[in-house]
């Protein structure tokens, strides 16, 4: 890569407790994990260190408690080569996540977002610099919804790339969408979002549609082109997508993505899972 892309990402920073357990519980089932993992997550910043990772250069901006979490979590963003001055820290606890990993490695997670939520639009008002200055802006919507309308607001009047994971999707976003250049979403968001595969309902140039083990989908004013994923047997498909969509924002290409995604889905953890560029490129070829 002859010149790194400079992205920028404002997202989540979550703290991860993984619980490996033979099968997703069913409501009022109590299970036996057969161990826990605690490593730092969140789909923000799961994304900015799959795109560093995969060599782009990346500033951060999102929200941490003052806690031990949150300091040791901007440490282990900088350790990455990720600019953490857009991490801003808060009174909230930074916030958690508690993750069930089945023996298929399919997941269930239930969020606490704590500090997420308490950045503002004021907040990202005095980062637009920083967004104006980069090639692309990659989001997601674990962080309030004003915040991450704003962030492209300011990307797209800059012309940065606008580049969207619209992962929770919430009622809230359905009722209030806007307009980014690739939108990335799995089969249940897509159905949601434009059950007719619609750019102009879906408000982006761009449609990419990942689908597990099935080919992943873009959609474009020139038609659907389909990339097959590499085949591989998961242990855990947590970060498996926000692996996909960092390294997308850098590459730009979808082959390269889905490569990441899957090496993503070899090892426990989100982050500790994100495989390097080197790794990337030898798993292509």
């Amino acid at each position: 890569m002859a010149s790194a892309p400079s992205i920028v990402v404002v997202g989540s920073l979550n703290v991860d407790h993984t619980l490996r357990v033979p099968r997703i519980p069913a409501p009022g089932e109590t299970l036996t994990s057969s161990g826990m993992l605690t490593c730092f997550g969140g789909k923000g910043a799961n994304q900015a260190v799959a795109a560093a990772r995969a060599g782009g250069r990346v500033a951060m901006i999102g929200c941490v408690g003052v806690d031990d979490f949150g300091t040791r979590y901007i440490e282990a963003l900088k350790a990455e080569g990720i600019e953490t001055s857009g991490v801003l820290r808060s009174e909230t606890p930074t916030g958690s996540a508690f993750i069930a990993v089945d023996d298929a490695g399919e997941n269930s997670i239930i969020v606490n977002p704590g500090a997420n939520h308490a950045i503002t639009v004021a907040d990202i008002e005095k980062q637009a610099e920083l967004i104006r200055g980069a090639d692309a802006l990659l989001l997601q919507l674990e962080c309030p919804l004003p915040v991450v309308r704003r962030a492209a607001e300011i990307a797209r009047e800059a012309g940065v790339k606008v580049l969207l994971n619209p992962s929770p999707l919430s009622e809230a976003f359905l009722a209030d969408r806007f307009e980014v250049v690739v939108l990335i979403v799995n089969e249940g968001e897509a159905a949601m979002i434009t059950p007719n595969r619609d750019l102009r309902e879906a408000r982006c140039s761009q449609l990419i549609i990942t689908r597990g083990a099935d080919s992943t989908l873009s959609l474009t004013a020139t038609g659907v082109t389909e990339f097959a994923p590499p085949k591989v047997t998961p242990v855990d498909t947590v970060g498996a997508g926000d692996t996909f969509a960092g390294a997308f924002a850098v590459s730009g290409d979808i082959a390269f993505a889905n490569a990441a995604g899957a090496l993503a889905t070899l090892k426990a953890g989100a982050q500790p899972s994100i495989p390097t560029r080197d790794e990337i490129v030898a798993f292509v070829r």
